[in-house]
């Protein structure tokens, strides 16, 4: 049962590997940079998790999720619009905390 598994898993590997060489080299970078951003940047994270900057953590994860939509849903090559949008949302969120601190 086990090795009948193994098999079809070795062909299917053999299979992807012969015909679609780029796209599974492609796939190997990505899952290599993953891998090397995840241990470069965990000490940052701690670090942030530390200080409590809860809303920092939640900034940056809003800004990665908007940087995945615009590159899958829109064709735009220009990233000038997209940055003056990170720029008021980093503006309307500063004023908001520090009006929340004022009070």
């Amino acid at each position: 049962m086990l090795k009948e598994l193994w098999n079809k898993i070795v062909s299917g590997s053999d299979y992807i590997l012969l015909t679609m060489q780029a796209e599974a080299r492609f796939v190997v970078y990505v899952v290599i940079g993953l891998i090397a951003l995840y241990f470069l940047l965990k000490p940052f994270v701690r670090f942030v998790m530390a200080l409590e900057w809860n809303a920092f953590i939640t900034y940056l994860f809003v800004i990665l999720l908007m940087c995945l939509i615009m590159t899958r849903f829109t064709a735009a090559n220009d990233w000038k619009y997209f940055l003056y949008a990170v720029a008021i949302f980093s503006i309307v969120l500063s004023v908001k905390r520090a009006i929340s601190i004022i009070k």
